[in-house]
């Protein structure tokens, strides 16, 4: 193994198989492996939090805190356009940070006077109610989804019902076309209603009524079909729908133009998990947002961190980062303020740009 011949070398493995893996994932140091990661219980993951945040496809959670981060896109009749930031916090009347603001091609982290213009978009950090709030004003409040129909019984499909309750999988269906695959997955999850049919059939949607569920998600190892399988969904009434893209990241920009509400691409959710590794053993979660331009870290603070004991208003941050959220080790999460102080078991979110990573890590770690 690498890491028996290069004693400093930190060893990575990406293994898809879940026969090797399991459900709850191979353990680190087998083999002499320092961390493992499974693509499609990633991409399982990732699809299970976007159905209990509600199929926002713009809203990302954490793994220690209820906060969330909500990507608000200012339209060119808002009007918030004009207002600083700390002005719009006031107007909205709710308790949240903008942690980055991505104007243009360009990312930048903004301070209180930094004004908000036409498409700019806005990463809020904010209690899930108080996001809840922030969505009723611009009019995309959703409901969790009940009854949601899974197309392709794949491996994350697979990985997306283990992670399911029996309450929560038995209003879900599964569409496939191999007999085989269908009977396996009948076996397993009794409480899903599986159907063996062909996607492309375009009387299956009518005959099935699929028109009258919440969600669908394609999920299917054809990229080509994910998409249109998911655009379809919308026009015959399903209120939501998501797909999988497993080879060709250019298909999440034509998403939106295709009605499509979140793309799921495997690549991403596998390269952010790498990410937290590689970041340090107290970073809990870590988002890569705008191409890569910005990190937001989810920050454990332990005893020997240079940060730990102090005020917010007493970190030099060198305007490289902004402090997003804060969660005690009591787990309630609150907007921080100069006079928070951060203690032991507390975890922060911090927001920066990606040359600022190691000085933050540092500053954290």
């Amino acid at each position: 193994m690498v890491s028996s011949t290069f004693k400093n070398t930190k060893t990575v493995a990406a293994i898809r198989s879940l026969i090797y893996t399991g459900i709850g994932g191979l353990k680190e140091g087998l083999l002499g492996i320092d961390y493992i990661v499974n693509p499609n219980a990633e991409a399982a993951r990732y699809i299970f939090n976007t159905i209990e945040q509600g199929v926002y496809s713009n809203v990302l959670g954490f793994s220690n805190t209820k906060l969330l981060l909500y990507n608000f896109y200012v339209e060119p009749f808002s009007p918030y356009i004009g207002t600083s930031v700390m002005d719009m916090r006031k107007k909205m009347k709710a308790d949240f940070v903008i942690a980055a603001i991505k104007r243009g091609s360009k990312a930048l982290v903004p301070s209180g006077n930094t004004t908000i213009e036409p498409k700019d978009t806005l990463s809020i950090v904010a209690d899930s109610e108080e996001v809840t709030d922030i969505l009723k004003t611009v009019g995309k409040l959703q409901k969790k989804p009940s009854k949601i129909v899974l197309v392709g019984a794949s491996k994350i499909t697979r990985a997306l019902l283990n992670r399911m309750t029996v309450a929560m999988r038995s209003k879900v269906t599964v569409v496939d076309q191999d007999e085989a695959t269908c009977n396996a997955f009948s076996e397993r999850f009794p409480e899903v209603l599986v159907i063996k049919a062909d996607i492309t059939d375009e009387d299956i949607m009518q005959e099935e009524q699929l028109g009258s569920y919440d969600l669908l998600i394609a999920l299917t190892d054809n990229d080509e079909l994910n998409i249109i399988t998911a655009s379809y969904a919308k026009r015959i009434g399903i209120s939501r729908s998501m797909a999988l893209i497993k080879q060709n990241n250019n298909y999440t920009r034509l998403a939106s133009y295709l009605d499509i509400d979140v793309v799921i691409p495997i690549t991403d959710t596998t390269i952010e998990s790498l990410l937290r590794y590689l970041r340090g053993t107290n970073v809990k979660s870590l988002h890569s947002l705008h191409n890569g331009q910005l990190e937001i870290f989810e920050f454990s603070i332990n005893g020997t961190c240079s940060v730990c004991g102090k005020k917010l208003s007493e970190l030099n941050m060198k305007k490289k980062a902004i402090i997003a959220g804060l969660t005690g080790k009591n787990g309630k999460s609150t907007i921080p303020t100069g006079n928070s102080t951060l203690h032991e078991g507390d975890t922060v979110i911090v927001a920066a740009m990606r040359e600022s990573t190691e000085f933050i890590q540092k500053l954290f770690g």
